[in-house]
């Protein structure tokens, strides 16, 4: 359980956490019980889900799909996105409902952990935190999380005294904004940090052709938040750039991807999200080669090239 929650010893390979955003949707459910088992039999036992994913559907998949092996499991999930599923955003009413509500559909009486999705800037962070507490006393939550958080929230939150134990972060080859001043400060705070979407959506992995509408069901079918992330121009070329790099280094683009995120310092544990099980057997296998250090230096000349000259306001 440490290794999804403190931050990585120096010298060893990232933990990986299984995403459960595609359960109930893009993948169907008998194939969520099929990751969900073969995700054990590899030795993955943290699993991430969300209030809102799937309007709930995938909490549900997620607990019928553990059933009976709920106990080698550990779940996280997540509450206060916003309009979609918490209108009332980090109110801590609100948070008290929630996690029933998630409890109810994940058919556990509490999971190991628990984020904020993202930060609700209308109102007080302190009262959302001594809910927090209520919960953890109460048992239905083990340990504490935020999603897309800033550093300088996390350090509110420490000063409040409730310490993130986890923050889960966007980070990959083309999106490195976390760079800049963020795992300097989760070092120094002793912060985990799990990234997510690895593989820019599904770009990095060559599944989103460049003026074609997205295929439906994908992550981009109808998703203008994922649309306005990933697919620009730039965004295409840098990611043509890397699917040259991987073959001259003999490496797939999954595995680039997955092997360069890897290989960063301030990556405690990476969340995977497997629509199939060749998928997550993928993931796995790749993460498990490490890149060669010419190779992480090129994928960084590439990036430098293509970033333009935009300035870091922190050095």
């Amino acid at each position: 359980m440490d290794r999804y929650l403190d931050p990585r010893s120096e010298g060893s390979p990232p933990a990986l956490v299984v995403g459960t955003m595609n359960f109930g949707k893009r993948t169907p459910e008998p194939e969520a019980h099929r990751i969900v088992q073969r995700a054990l039999e590899r030795g993955l036992t943290f699993f991430d889900t969300a209030n809102v994913y799937v309007d709930g559907e995938s909490e549900r998949v997620l607990g019928r799909a553990l059933g009976k092996k709920r106990a080698e499991a550990q779940i996280a999930t997540k509450m206060g996105i916003g309009k979609m599923s918490d209108p009332e955003g980090l109110a801590p009413e609100r948070i008290a409902a929630a996690i029933d509500e998630s409890l109810r559909r994940l058919g556990t009486d509490h999971v190991e952990l628990y984020y904020f999705h993202k930060p609700d800037h209308s109102r007080p962070l302190e009262p959302s935190l001594r809910a927090v507490e209520k919960l953890i006393a109460s048992g239905k939550v083990g340990a504490f999380g935020v999603s897309n958080f800033a550093s300088w929230q996390l350090l509110e939150m420490i000063q409040a005294g409730l310490k993130p134990r986890v923050s889960q972060q966007m980070y990959n080859l083309l999106v490195r904004q976390l760079e800049i001043e963020y795992f300097r400060f989760t070092r120094k705070y002793g912060v985990h940090t799990t990234v997510y979407n690895p593989l820019a959506g599904g770009l990095l992995a060559g599944k989103v052709p460049r003026d074609v509408a997205p295929e439906p069901g994908s992550r981009f079918d109808r998703n203008p938040m994922y649309q306005r992330r990933y697919l620009t121009e730039r965004f295409f070329d840098l990611a043509d750039a890397f699917a040259g790099l991987a073959a001259e280094a003999g490496r797939t683009r999954v595995e680039l991807a997955y092997q360069w995120v890897a290989a960063r310092p301030g990556v405690d544990s990476i969340l995977l999200g497997p629509a199939s099980v060749e998928q997550l057997d993928a993931a796995i296998d790749a993460v498990k080669r490490p890149l060669p250090k010419e190779v992480i230096d090129r994928a960084d000349e590439l990036h430098r090239a293509f970033q333009g000259t935009d300035a870091s306001y922190a050095r």
